[in-house]
């Protein structure tokens, strides 16, 4: 990687590794850090919601059955994830011999946060909205599951993490947003705000409003609420669907993460 790159992912791989932590902080969640690698189960069934995350290359064997231990005794599937630059054919092996194969890799993309410019104007009947009461969280966890295709079996356990989310003192990093049309959840997307960088992260607009630029409105209040909350920088690990939204931002990438998971429908 060029000088520039490499530090652009080294924010995206920071952010993201401070936010896992962060969840693993919540009381819905439990969490085991060890070296370099951390284990986060959110307590909701679905692989791309519990992580184990590794930014070093030494003991992946082991490693790859502390992971196996712990996310069994929590009952959770879960998705192996590494930053650019960092996995090594050990790490690749280990998980493969575990019915773990690589599944994607999403791009690290960055952009940074100039001051406020032209941004495109909500229409009148769209208004977003930070969720700050349970009920509110709850809201925004259906709306988000229903955007990523998830099944309402897991509404109770994930409602019940976005409504930590928005409990002090995690409210104070975190903002669950919500664009609603007509008032209606259309869109939603969290904010996670670590040293002057905003990750964005389950960023979705539900199927009955795509196609309808939701997405751009969304994002470009996301990334205004970033700034006004200080931040310097914006990243985020982009989906096929989300890159050209994101490229036609500003966000640039700057390397690919790798993501392995038992399930073939992670990511």
């Amino acid at each position: 990687m060029e000088r520039n790159e490499a530090m652009h992912a080294s924010a995206v791989a920071g952010n993201f590794k401070k936010t896992l932590l962060l969840w693993g902080a919540l009381p819905t969640s439990r969490a085991e850090e060890r070296g370099p690698c951390v284990f986060v189960s959110t307590g909701t069934a679905i692989p791309d919601q519990n992580y184990a995350y590794s930014s070093g290359e030494e003991d992946a064997e082991e490693n790859v059955l502390r992971s196996a231990r712990f996310f069994t005794g929590q009952g959770m599937p879960f998705t192996w994830w590494f930053p650019p630059g960092t996995r090594g054919e050990r790490f690749r092996r280990a998980l493969e011999e575990r019915g773990m194969p690589e599944r994607c890799a999403p791009p690290a993309m960055f952009m940074a946060l100039h001051a406020s410019g032209d941004r495109p104007q909500l229409p009148s009947e769209c208004a977003v909205r930070r969720a700050i009461s349970p009920a509110e969280a709850g809201e925004w966890a259906r709306s988000s599951l229903e955007g990523f295709g998830s099944g309402p079996e897991h509404q109770d356990s994930f409602s019940a993490f976005c409504s930590s989310l928005a409990t002090p003192p995690f409210a104070e990093p975190f903002r669950l947003l919500t664009l609603r049309v007509g008032g209606n959840p259309g869109a939603t997307a969290l904010l996670s705000l670590t040293e002057g960088v905003a990750g964005i992260y389950y960023f979705s607009v539900l199927p009955a409003f795509r196609r309808r630029g939701l997405g751009r409105y969304l994002l470009s209040e996301t990334l205004e609420e970033a700034r006004r909350s200080g931040c310097r920088t914006a990243v985020l690990q982009a989906s096929p669907m989300g890159y050209p939204l994101y490229e036609s931002a500003g966000f640039a990438a700057c390397g690919r993460f790798t993501v392995h998971s038992a399930d073939p429908d992670a990511c």
